[in-house]
């Protein structure tokens, strides 16, 4: 691919075009397009134009660009991620219907170390869920983002430790050796419970899915009010729907944790960041 004098290939160009669009901002003039990508306005017309021609893109009648359904129908037809989707959602109607909270699907990026979501089911109320679909979230404040490192290959765990966490509100927890100490706990009892870290009145519970050879490929999320909160209930469907899913997604089957949970010891949820 030719480079622009920038030295961007046409490729880096054109996700720029297409990453300019979001959730707040769906459709988008030439003239906003170019500016929300970075990219002179005549390169902006050029690729927008090959992109409508194959149908990337969209035109509404009002003349502004928004991402075409080719796009959805090339990623749903032989995307991974796709397949983990729908292979995750009747678990999650299930958990949505047992907890009737809010509930996610999310996989890791580890290059990043953000969680990716893919899936939320909403219950009516006043929940403020940060987890958007096709949104991201910092690992280390978010119980998915916690379930899936502690289950993540140790190389990918120590450069996860060594980079710099930022504090999202007073209960989040940026030191390493504490963050350490959380992850292995998370392994023992096989989920992770985060309460005020992200959203202050909310809390979070989230057990790893895993896949061929135990690799962890994602995690199930429920979030619920404090005033809400019911780990007698949320935990016991939470890691039951984990490990249908895990099994589903061709994971071999393991021994239990410690499970406390089930033999009705406390839990010390109190202790857990």
């Amino acid at each position: 691919m030719a480079n622009s004098e920038s030295g961007e290939s046409v490729i880096d160009r054109v996700v720029r075009i297409l990453g300019a669009f979001q959730k707040e901002a769906p459709r988008l003039t030439m003239s906003e397009l170019a500016r929300t990508a970075g990219l002179p306005g005549s390169t902006t017309h050029r690729l927008a134009s090959d992109l409508l021609s194959a149908g990337l893109l969209e035109r509404d009648k009002d003349g502004r660009l928004s991402v075409g359904i080719k796009m959805w129908e090339l990623a749903a037809r032989s995307n991974s991620v796709e397949e983990f989707r729908r292979s995750g959602l009747p678990v999650l109607e299930g958990v949505h219907a047992a907890v009737r909270q809010h509930v996610s699907l999310s996989i890791p990026r580890f290059d990043n170390f953000t969680v990716l979501y893919l899936e939320r089911l909403d219950q009516h109320g006043s929940v403020v869920n940060l987890a958007e679909v096709a949104g991201r979230l910092d690992m280390h404040s978010t119980s998915a983002g916690l379930a899936m490192i502690a289950h993540a290959p140790l190389h990918v765990q120590s450069r996860f430790l060594d980079t710099p966490f930022e504090q999202t509100t007073p209960a989040t927890e940026t030191d390493p050796a504490k963050i350490r100490a959380h992850l292995a706990l998370i392994r023992e009892r096989g989920f992770a419970r985060l309460p005020g870290v992200l959203v202050v009145e909310n809390v979070a519970y989230s057990v790893p899915v895993l896949g061929a050879g135990n690799a962890v490929i994602g995690a199930v999320t429920v979030v619920a009010p404090l005033v809400e909160d019911a780990p007698q209930l949320i935990v016991p469907v939470l890691v039951a729907a984990g490990r249908s899913l895990s099994r589903i997604m061709g994971a071999e089957r393991r021994p239990y944790g410690a499970r406390p949970w089930l033999h009705g010891r406390d839990m010390q949820l109190r202790d857990m960041q």
